[in-house]
């Protein structure tokens, strides 16, 4: 056997042993097998291909979700241009929807947090439009803030994703609440 795929196929078992995914014992049976009575000390668990995949998940969600943020943040820090940053909320929270068509997003398992990045940014560009435009009108805010609770109930029903589901109906029973209390 190529002695890279043997070390490749002994950090996985270390990494199994480790976060206790086998019985230990199969994994000194599986580490002895394919050590072949060698000394494998110099194999680490920390080379399992668990470990850098979830390290490569990790730093995926933290640049999208830095992006989100700059391009959210901007929205309400260049109050001057504010067709531009919409205009460039809406191409980012559009382009994380079409990155979740991807199979490789689907099994990395991003795509949930793609779902919730874009329907945030949504939302604030809702508030960001009212701002702008119809400041003064609150009725068109509770509207606005309604749109986005039942597109929230949509894709919840849709895509089979409770916590959408769960903030849409939390989000419209908040907003019922409200109108019956101020009037």
């Amino acid at each position: 056997m190529n002695p890279q795929r043997k070390r490749m196929i002994i950090s996985e078992i270390k990494y199994w042993k480790q976060n206790k995914l086998l019985p230990e014992h199969y994994c000194d049976f599986l580490i002895t097998l394919y050590a072949q009575g060698q000394d494998v000390k110099e194999v680490n668990a920390t080379d399992a291909i668990f470990v850098k995949e979830k390290k490569k998940l990790n730093r995926a969600i933290a640049m999208l979700s830095i992006l989100a943020i700059i391009v959210s943040g901007g929205m309400f820090v260049f109050i001057e241009y504010p067709g531009w940053t919409l205009t460039l909320t809406a191409v980012v929270s559009f382009s994380f929807l079409l990155l979740t068509m991807r199979k490789s997003t689907i099994q990395m398992g991003i795509a949930p947090i793609l779902y919730i990045l874009a329907s945030l940014m949504l939302l604030l560009m809702s508030l960001k439009l009212w701002v702008v435009f119809f400041e003064g009108y609150t009725m068109l805010l509770i509207g606005l803030l309604i749109l986005n609770c039942v597109l929230w109930l949509f894709a919840g029903r849709m895509l089979k994703l409770q916590y959408f589901t769960l903030s849409g109906a939390a989000g419209l029973l908040l907003i019922i609440v409200f109108l019956l209390v101020s009037f």
